[in-house]
């Protein structure tokens, strides 16, 4: 499995395990880490997190720093414009990928929770649920069985509590 990690200064690392230049971790207590990156070694302690956006807040070699690290999944995500951390009040639920909508699982009215399945969108001959982000009611549909879409497009959208 590969992570990045995103350094405050706007440093990027890719940790590929296995690597020749992956880091090499020495667990010294619990949550404190020697580790060897590349040809230097570090001594990090986990302080807080990692939070739903991957943050940590760590001590690296005496400094107290907040470092993103994201793990395939959510690189996976972010490259195809669908952010992990997003704001879950979002109104619309946007295709993440060009397709053609599949099937709709919903209808205007519709109350979700989160992670339900909204629809599925065929893209590179492959079949991909949508899911909602958040619990809500679905006030329109705009996705149409057999209709082709960009990214980006607003498949449905949510009532927003006044």
């Amino acid at each position: 499995m590969e992570w990045e990690v995103r350094w405050p200064d706007g440093r990027v690392e890719q940790v590929a395990p296995g690597a020749e230049d992956s880091w090499d971790w020495k667990q010294l207590a619990s949550g404190v880490f020697d580790v060897r990156m590349g040809n230097r070694n570090v001594r990090i302690e986990r302080m807080d997190g990692p939070d739903e956006k991957g943050n940590v807040t760590v001590r690296v070699n005496g400094v107290v720093q907040t470092l993103q690290v994201l793990g395939h999944q959510q690189l996976l995500l972010e490259s195809m414009g669908m952010d992990s951390g997003a704001e879950v009040q979002e109104k619309n639920v946007e295709s993440p990928m060009p397709g053609k909508i599949l099937q709709v699982m919903v209808t205007p009215g519709s109350e979700v929770e989160e992670g339900d399945s909204l629809l599925v969108l065929e893209a590179m001959k492959m079949e991909n649920v949508i899911r909602a982000p958040r619990a809500g009611v679905i006030e329109e549909v705009h996705a149409q069985v057999g209709k082709a879409v960009e990214k980006s497009a607003v498949l449905a959208t949510y009532e927003m509590n006044e």
